[in-house]
């Protein structure tokens, strides 16, 4: 129980710096920050969602589950940059357009 807690607490830490470097990398990298606000939604609604799934399978937290979720913020925000570097310098004059 101490250990999962530990875990749980390091997690938690790990997503929040995670984040807000995320948050600041994609203000710097779009300068846009309506554009950084929307990407760290899409990044939060990605851990959400594997984080229920990993509650709704009741899985317990271990060391790998604790990094891996650190590392799922990795991921998500490296293909959110694309995504939105993408749409910030796309040559097209609409939003629906550089969708």
């Amino acid at each position: 129980m101490e250990s999962e807690l530990a875990f749980l607490t390091s997690a938690t830490y790990g997503m929040t710096l995670a984040i807000a470097f995320s948050f600041l990398i994609l203000l710097v990298a779009t300068r846009n920050i309506i554009l950084a606000l929307l990407s760290i939604l899409a990044v939060g609604i990605v851990i959400t969602s594997v984080v229920a799934i990993m509650v709704f399978n009741e899985w317990e937290l271990g060391v790998s589950e604790s990094i891996a979720v650190v590392i799922l913020i990795g991921l998500a925000v490296d293909y959110v940059v694309h995504l939105a570097a993408a749409y910030k310098h796309s040559v097209k004059n609409t939003r629906g357009e550089k969708i």
